[in-house]
């Protein structure tokens, strides 16, 4: 079937007569939403007066009825007080309150024994009033129209019953849940109001009460049918009394609406209306709430209204609108056949041809309009386009190839490069070697994570920045072409062309990591990282070159990545390490049963004493045939697994077994510093697991160190603050590991509860002659003891290092300057000669 095509004409006259018609709709719209507005306003209107009024109607019946029995509790005082007590009077005030009430059923009031005046004893069994306990219970009831005064049997046992015994024990007005009572056959709802009479002595005498009908009060709501709606109350205890919609449910729990429904809704003593799904009918509802305050009770009032039913009148004007747009479209349509019929066509025919020229690529052709109006305008700007084109071309060849954030060449412009290059070898250049450096940022997510990205961001551009300062000075100074690309994230290439020895790629490697590790200061803060480069050379010429030596270096990066801070060059060897992974990972669970995990102890020793203060275990792990297997391969595979758990446990649990094992050999006081990963501290009951190990080796609380890291922060850190807190309370030692090896930021030591601040080794590194260095060290000393913490310094190897250390009065180090992690009798021995030493 042939597609049917509409001129411009048509076009322009079905835009415009569309554009014309969304107006009018618009105007109509307008006045629609207003009038459904004032009909939503006037149904709440009418359901606010009916609801109002009728509670205003029930609250006045109500009260006349409890003033009249306040007034009968009254007088009976006052006539006890005054010693004119009159039996004869009280049954006639009872009796008149019923027939001055019509919804009272009954009114009474029952003594307790003796109580009601000094002739009590005297009317024992004497009257109706008055039973064999000395009890005055009058009882009086309206029966077949008739107000009569009931005898004694009324009561089973005087005295019981939650109408007496809740105003005897509470002494407060009590009203009782609705209930049904059958008089002469037939069932009539109630409920009875009750209050306690009590001396001036606070002596509790008896109660006055009144069995109230809500027969009437319930047919009046069932009559209150406004817009074909239904009307509920429900009493304090959550009951329905009446709904008018379901009878059956009357006496039976309130039904919310929703699991979702706020289960305290009707304890609220104030009013609320809202637009609801009913779940009995499935449509949407006006639903009010009004309280109705009985004394120290509230019950509800509800009422239910169809937003349908208050939308009558809108919907009738809503077809009229409907009728109206229709003949407005016939009518504009036809005046704009005309008008389009008259203009516009000639030039929009010279529009059509220049852009069928320009489609297939004829830059040469310009519209040429000149009629004073919008189309030459349009035929300006038309030409305009035609001039930008190149240029924009240009541009998306660009962000095709760069790295929008730094503005180093991508991905894709590292392989067009490479096709660029072997183009023009195919065309006679000369071929020379070629290095590629695959370089990754040591814990970039930690701090990309733990601020907001754009920081991130500026690292990520002050990172650039320097590598491509280092390429630049090494192809000027060496004669080597170098190239830096942005793979994406935290990845960086370097690609080094026309070298003629290794040296310079791996002195170009080496530089980049000193520079990277250099402080970075950004908006007052001060950063440091570290990188880790893995590099592979190219030997010979193939058009897959660029992606072996990608996937080669990328080998090498992953090995250099388990250091940290180093660069590796590929061999072939290397293609066998994720087989390694697999037999080390598989191996762990065996290597904990078979006890091929062992710990050695780092000695720490304090500058001011020399002595020694503790020490660091580390953990060893010496594979039955790969032998020992570094911690920086197998650390990461037991978090990636969870085996880090149970480890982590039973690192904890030697370390404590071993203090005791020193206690016992008279080393002490000693303390010893264990290290917990992230993975550990997201546990639900970690602080129960150290607390029981602790207790179960016999150690104190302040002999046990952890070393925690700055990613522990990265997940949840409130949960992280409460278990520190916690453990704080516990009596163990808090120490922060490898600070500065990421985003140092100062509110960590100002949040959390350390003890100990361990700087990493990046810190001493070249630190002997580098004055900012020793500033930056002793700045950080300063900061740690202004807070009450004492610094620990790692990786100290030389004597220079250490004198500068003690100058800027670090309090503790640790490196093999003094000891290397040795086992736990090799420390015993170099404890011992420490201590003669001192002697």
């Amino acid at each position: 079937m042939k597609k049917m095509r509409l001129s411009i004409a048509q076009k322009l006259i079905t835009a415009l007569g569309a554009l014309m018609l969304l107006s009018f709709a618009l105007l109509v719209s307008i006045h629609l939403m207003k009038l459904y507005d004032a009909n939503l306003r006037e149904g709440e209107l009418l359901a606010q007066t009916q609801s109002t009024a009728y509670i205003g109607r029930f609250s006045q019946s109500v009260n006349q009825t409890l003033t009249k029995l306040e007034m009968l509790r009254d007088t009976m005082l006052e006539m006890r007080e005054d010693d004119a007590a009159s039996r004869d009077t009280v049954v006639r005030l009872l009796e008149q309150m019923i027939e001055d009430n019509p919804y009272l059923l009954g009114t009474y009031t029952l003594w307790e024994p003796d109580a009601f005046d000094q002739s009590d004893a005297t009317h024992r069994n004497a009257s109706d009033h008055d039973d064999e306990t000395g009890r005055f219970l009058p009882y009086v009831v309206r029966m077949n129209g008739m107000v009569q005064y009931m005898p004694l049997r009324h009561y089973e046992v005087p005295g019981e019953g939650d109408f007496y015994q809740i105003p005897k024990k509470t002494k407060k007005f009590t009203m009782m849940e609705p209930y049904d009572y059958e008089i002469n056959g037939k069932k009539i709802m109630m409920t009875s109001f009750v209050f306690p009479i009590v001396d001036k002595g606070g002596r509790f005498l008896g109660i006055v009460g009144a069995d109230f009908s809500l027969e009437m009060l319930s047919n009046e709501v069932g009559k209150l049918h406004p817009l074909d709606g239904y009307a509920n109350i429900i009493s304090s205890g959550n009951q329905y009394v009446v709904n008018s919609a379901y009878p059956d449910r009357v006496l039976q729990p309130y039904q919310p609406w929703s699991t979702f429904e706020n289960p305290s809704l009707l304890k609220k003593n104030e009013s609320s209306m809202s637009y609801d799904v009913d779940p009995n009918t499935s449509k949407k509802v006006l639903r009010i709430f009004y309280p109705i305050a009985i004394k120290d009770y509230t019950w509800h009032f509800e009422l239910v209204i169809p937003k349908e039913n208050m939308l009558k009148e809108f919907r009738n004007s809503l077809w009229n609108s409907i009728a109206i747009s229709i003949a407005a479209l016939i009518v504009m349509t036809v005046l704009m056949v005309l008008l389009v019929r008259k203009i516009v066509l000639q030039n929009i025919r010279k529009v059509a041809q220049v852009s069928a020229a320009l489609a297939v690529g004829d830059l040469k052709q310009k519209l040429d309009i000149q009629t004073n109006d919008e189309f030459e305008h349009m035929a300006d700007h038309f030409n305009r386009m035609i001039d930008y084109r190149k240029e924009a071309e240009d541009l998306i060849e660009f962000q095709a190839t760069h790295d929008l954030l730094t503005g180093l060449p991508n991905r894709y412009g590292y392989t067009r490069h490479w096709e660029s290059k072997m183009q023009s070898l195919q065309q006679g250049s000369i071929f020379s070697h070629s290095a590629l450096l695959y370089i990754d940022l040591d814990r970039f997510k930690i701090i990309n994570d733990t601020l907001d990205y754009s920081m991130g961001d500026l690292l990520l551009k002050q990172v650039a920045m320097r590598i491509v300062d280092v390429v630049n000075q090494n192809g000027t100074s060496d004669s080597v072409s170098g190239h830096v690309f942005r793979f994406g994230g935290d990845e960086f290439v370097v690609l080094l062309e026309d070298i003629s020895h290794l040296h310079q790629a791996i002195m170009v490697g080496e530089t980049i990591l000193q520079v990277i590790a250099e402080p970075i200061r950004l908006k007052d803060r001060l950063f440091y990282m570290t990188a880790s480069i893995g590099m592979s050379l190219q030997h010979e010429l193939h058009d897959w070159t660029g992606d072996r030596l990608v996937k080669e270096s990328d080998i090498a990066l992953y090995l250099s990545k388990k250091q940290r801070n180093t660069s590796t060059l590929y061999s072939p060897s290397m293609n066998d390490v994720p087989k390694k992974e697999i037999v080390l990972e598989n191996s762990l669970f065996a290597a904990l049963e078979g006890e091929q995990f062992t710990l050695v102890y780092q000695p720490k020793i304090e500058l001011s004493t020399g002595r020694v203060y503790g020490a660091e275990a580390l953990l060893r792990w010496k594979h039955p045939e790969l032998g020992m297997v570094s911690p920086l391969e197998f650390i990461p595979l037991a978090e990636k697994t969870g085996f880090i758990i149970p480890l982590g446990e039973w690192v904890l649990r030697k370390a404590c077994k071993q203090i005791k094992q020193w206690e016992r050999e008279g080393i002490t006081p000693l303390s010893i510093s264990v290290n917990m990963s992230m993975i550990q501290f997201q546990q639900k009951h970690i602080v129960h697991t150290i607390e029981k190990i602790i207790e179960e080796a016999g150690v104190k609380p302040e002999q046990i160190e952890l070393e925690l890291t700055e990613s522990i922060f990265m997940d949840n850190p409130e949960h992280t603050l409460r278990i520190l807190h916690e453990l704080q309370m516990l009596g163990v030692k808090l120490s922060l590991d490898d600070f500065g090896t990421g985003y140092s930021s100062l509110s960590y030591l100002q949040n959390i509860p350390l003890h100990y601040l361990k700087l990493d080794k990046t810190f001493i590194h070249d630190i002997v002659g580098d004055i900012k260095k020793q500033m930056i060290f002793k700045s950080l000393i300063v900061i740690a003891h202004n807070l009450n913490m004492k610094v620990v310094t790692e990786g100290v190897e030389r004597q220079e290092e250490l004198d500068i250390i003690r100058k800027h009065k670090c309090d503790l180090v640790q490196g093999f300057f003094y000891s290397p992690p040795v086992p736990p009798d090799q420390f015993a021995a170099l404890y011992e000669s420490a201590i003669s030493a001192e002697q």
